[in-house]
């Protein structure tokens, strides 16, 4: 890919010829390609096609604004506050989840409800998962280059495999009880307004988390925390709401609802594991990454010609980055290896990248460096 044409974006006029000397925050003129606010505003209101071509435009406007935010300088002062608001709310879920295990188990023990229980065991899960990831986390802090020479951030990765399938195996037994209560006909709930009350603070808390984890979901562990907390809030009024319709109308909707909230359980650790799974073995990033790592790739030296190949690829939750440029032919080695080595760094200061391995070479015909993937 030359520096003369870098079709990142729909609709670049193909006579724009870049003079990276004119500007240093938007040295491809991205912001000329942005769809004005107006117009997305005017297409939405056009019909069905129209709404689809602003949807393209809104998507196109994002990543416009990542690029160039990619290359802007960080305010470290801000940054720091964000960290400290994300560490507060990851000892704030781990806090609320040891109080509200507690509370759910009072409840599930004194009403002898099904639902209950399994919204319990979910809150027991979800707290020793909490505490197993701050685990891993501190582990992967330690750093040994001569043991673990790329860092062990997949630790965390394969405690969230192992943790899933340790969730598979108590829904299955959720399930099991949820099945022999059904066969034998003999079930009765005894939901109190002391129950009741444990469920709706459990309730209030874990919409207050969510709120909070929301405000940094920039943050991969503040995302995954906002979507715990949510399914929890659905997940304990669909379990209030079982024990009261068993108790007062029918026994059977008690266990049934014990049921359905273990296959809830069950597919979203299921999809969990998956995920990870993907991660670990190597999934490449999605394509707006490798649009990001090619513009600040060809757009971090005049004197790079061309970006030959871009790999992006997980290692865990974040990436190792492979980058291909293309330098003149007669650079010299100096000037060769401080442009790659450059790079290199400048790569690796991206929050989501482990590791970059820049590849210099002086032209784009060869075949691949790497005969097998």
């Amino acid at each position: 890919m030359s520096r003369e044409t870098t079709p990142l974006l729909a609709g670049a006029p193909s006579s724009v010829v870049v003079n990276v000397a004119e500007t240093v925050a938007d040295p491809l003129h991205l912001q000329s390609f942005k769809k004005p606010t107006t117009d997305v505003s005017a297409l939405k209101r056009s019909g069905s096609r129209g709404r689809k071509i602003a949807e393209f435009y809104e998507a196109q406007n994002e990543l416009i604004d990542d690029l160039l935010h990619s290359l802007s300088p960080h305010d470290e002062e801000a940054e720091q506050a964000k960290l400290f608001r994300l560490q507060l709310a990851i000892n704030c879920s781990v806090a609320g989840n040891v109080f509200l295990m507690a509370l759910q188990l009072y409840a599930a023990l004194t009403s002898n409800s099904l639902s209950l229980f399994a919204t319990m065991a979910d809150a027991f899960m979800d707290l020793a998962s909490s505490i197993v990831l701050l685990i891993a986390a501190h582990a992967a802090s330690k750093q040994n280059r001569h043991e673990y020479p790329t860092g062990k951030m997949r630790l965390e990765t394969a405690g969230i495999i192992v943790f899933a399938s340790l969730m598979a195996t108590v829904s299955f037994q959720l399930m099991a009880e949820s099945m022999k209560t059904l066969i034998a006909k003999n079930h009765e709930v005894d939901v109190d307004m002391a129950s009741l009350s444990c469920v709706g603070v459990a309730l209030v808390l874990k919409a207050c988390l969510y709120m909070f984890c929301s405000s940094l979901s920039e943050y991969p562990s503040a995302a995954v925390l906002a979507t715990d907390h949510r399914n929890d809030i659905i997940v304990n009024f669909f379990g209030i709401a079982a024990s009261l319709l068993g108790k007062y109308y029918l026994w059977w909707i008690d266990p049934v609802g014990g049921l359905l909230i273990a296959l809830v359980i069950l597919h979203s650790w299921t999809e969990t594991a998956w995920e990870h799974i993907q991660k670990i073995i190597g999934q490449s990033a999605e394509p707006a990454f490798l649009k990001k790592i090619i513009y600040i790739s060809l757009t971090h030296d005049p004197r790079i010609l061309q970006i030959d190949t871009c790999f992006a690829y997980h290692s865990g939750d974040n990436y190792f980055v492979e980058v291909d440029i293309v330098l003149p032919r007669t650079m010299t080695l100096e000037d060769a290896h401080d442009i790659g080595e450059s790079l290199q760094m400048k790569l690796e200061g991206l929050k989501v990248v482990d590791r970059a391995f820049v590849h210099l070479d002086f032209e784009s015909s060869h075949k691949p460096e790497h005969s097998r993937p």
